[in-house]
């Protein structure tokens, strides 16, 4: 377990919203389901809020599962996202939402899309519900054909719209010394494939969630082994590790260079994918 300043619990739902999403669901969404609630979790969630005002109904619970487990349950982290003084490594949290995948594969499918320059995995999530997922790459190929007018009528194209689904892709972990997404992707991740409301089952249905929890991966381990040293060493000067290969902070203007292997795996996810969003 790996201590720093924890993320907000008001992050837990950011990249979730989209515009279909809304679209699919008629009036106000049910933001409780009527099904068994996750007591342990839930219990921690409240005890650790600094501040009710900054929380909302979509993460002022979690939902129970027999089959997916919460990172609470989950061994290697064995705590709730958010809990004061601790982060993960990049390793646990793509273990994390391997299991993800592997105990719920009807709405989760996990993969590696890259390395990192010191060999690490740059891994992805893809969330969506049944049928979507088992028809994953036809879903890619009707945005595909979206994206190409060349080859794409008009007449094609507006057929393909009622039928192709947008992809949210949810990035994090770009500046290793800002900790808080990689985090709470955790728990969105848990969230979208085990929440029965009428609210995220309309996402599960209209819309594709990808998730790259940490880009920068290299740089996360260092961050987080830089905080387990200075909680177990209190008051040892230690200057922040060294992190982003080659270029530290100014990874996110590698966009033109392309020298980046995290700008090469997200770029070559972009080229295959076509995310909407």
């Amino acid at each position: 377990m790996s201590r720093s300043t924890p993320p907000r619990r008001c992050l837990g739902l950011a990249g979730l919203f989209t515009a279909a999403a809304f679209s699919a669901l008629a009036g106000t969404p049910t933001l409780h389901a009527q099904q068994k609630q996750d007591e342990a979790y839930t219990a921690k969630i409240k005890q650790y809020l600094t501040d009710p005002r900054i929380n909302t109904e979509l993460v002022d619970h979690l939902p129970a599962s027999d089959k997916v487990p919460t990172t609470l349950k989950f061994q290697g982290i064995e705590r709730i996202v958010g809990t004061p003084g601790y982060l993960t490594h990049a390793s646990d949290i793509h273990r994390y939402l391997k299991a993800i995948a592997d105990a719920a594969p009807t709405h989760a499918k996990f993969w590696t899309i890259g390395k990192t320059e010191e060999g690490r995995d740059i891994v992805m999530l893809a969330i969506a519900n049944e049928e979507t997922i088992k028809n994953l790459n036809t879903y890619k190929g009707y945005l595909t054909e979206l994206t190409d007018p060349r080859k794409t009528s008009e007449t094609r194209a507006r057929q393909l719209i009622k039928t192709a689904k947008p992809i949210y892709y949810i990035t994090s972990g770009m500046h290793s010394t800002e900790t808080g997404g990689p985090e709470m992707l955790m728990e969105l991740a848990y969230r979208l494939v085990v929440e029965e409301t009428p609210f995220v089952k309309g996402i599960r249905d209209n819309v594709i969630t990808m998730i790259t929890p940490v880009i920068e991966v290299d740089g996360r381990e260092k961050i987080v082994d830089g905080c387990n040293f200075r909680a177990k060493n209190p008051g040892v000067n230690l200057p922040t590790p060294y992190w982003g290969k080659y270029v530290a902070h100014d990874n996110n203007r590698d966009g033109m260079g392309q020298m980046l292997q995290l700008t090469q795996a997200v770029e070559k996810m972009g080229l295959e994918w076509h995310p909407t969003i």
